[in-house]
């Protein structure tokens, strides 16, 4: 059948539940979500919502979402973004390509620079907003280009010094949509590829948290003196600390796990007193480094989030 001008080619599905599309297993539904598969439905979606508000949800790795759920519109992409392509010295992928996937594909093909995405959930899309990445290595170091699509419709490309990327940040505007990447991806010695890939994997599985449902860490490190957010949280007391279903994770104390039935407000109530306890102990302000969605601004103030 063909499609009258002006006509949506994406199906909006309404007060969707997310809990079961968080890695939290936590959050309320979305009032209304689109599962775009190209570009053009990608445009054709947010031309529907006229200037609304929107969010894209990936893999849900680093969000906590209110019990009350999204009054804005939300996007999972597919299809097409899913695509990774190998390429001469460079691997080419889209947005929800999983970036477990990209590791597995690097180390295969024997690509130097992609250790550090061993066992990190989350999508390429997500990587570009977050600068995923360990301490030593970031995604946008290894970004040749990235392509987002604006509100309006525009796709851009952009390289790493228009992006300006930081530590867990990059100075683009939050409404654009990253939708691909091309990154530079150089043959290496197999074997020392491997080597790496694997030893990166072994020791972030045996520190981090993969048996509980959480969202990585919940602070940005804050940097000298006070060295990394988990020393920040064993030093006022707060590893083990529970309420309700969550709990300040014993292996480590800056991940907050899901023991079975917590509630976002647990994780935040756990997270108001691992900042208080800070800034009055320590003199300093944690800030978070998981995204939170849905929340009145006061509970975002108590946490120091947006």
């Amino acid at each position: 059948m063909r499609r009258r001008k002006g006509e949506s080619t994406v199906r909006w599905e309404r007060d969707v539940p997310l809990a079961r599309l968080a890695r939290y297993r936590i959050g309320g539904p979305a009032d209304r979500l689109a599962r775009p598969a190209s570009i053009e439905e990608l445009r054709s979606a947010l031309a529907d919502l006229g200037g609304a508000p929107y969010a894209v949800l990936g893999t849900g790795a680093n969000v906590l979402i209110a019990e009350s759920g999204l009054r804005f519109a939300l996007f999972i992409l597919g299809g097409r973004f899913g695509e990774l392509d190998l390429e001469d010295g460079a691997i080419r992928a889209g947005a929800a390509t999983k970036l477990p996937a990209l590791a597995g594909a690097a180390r295969k093909s024997a690509r130097v620079g992609f250790y550090f995405l061993e066992a990190v959930p989350g999508t390429v899309g997500g990587g570009l907003r977050m600068n995923a990445g360990a301490r030593e290595d970031w995604l946008w170091h290894r970004v040749e280009w990235a392509e987002a699509v604006t509100p309006d419709g525009e796709l851009v490309r952009v390289d790493a010094s228009e992006a300006n990327p930081s530590y867990r940040s990059v100075a683009l505007p939050d409404e654009w949509i990253f939708v691909r990447a091309r990154f530079t991806a150089e043959e290496g010695d197999p074997r020392a590829v491997r080597e790496e890939h694997f030893g990166f994997r072994e020791r972030k599985v045996r520190d981090q948290v993969y048996d509980l449902p959480s969202v990585g860490s919940t602070w940005k490190n804050p940097g000298a003196p006070h060295g990394s957010a988990w020393e920040v949280v064993d030093e006022v007391g707060m590893r083990g600390a529970r309420i309700g279903g969550a709990q300040i994770a014993e292996r480590h104390s800056n991940f907050i796990v899901n023991l079975g039935d917590a509630r976002a407000d647990d994780v935040l109530d756990l997270m108001v007193e691992t900042r208080r306890r800070a800034h009055e102990q320590l003199g300093i302000w944690l800030e978070p480094e998981i995204r939170l969605w849905g929340f009145e601004p006061d509970r975002l103030a108590e946490v120091g989030a947006r």
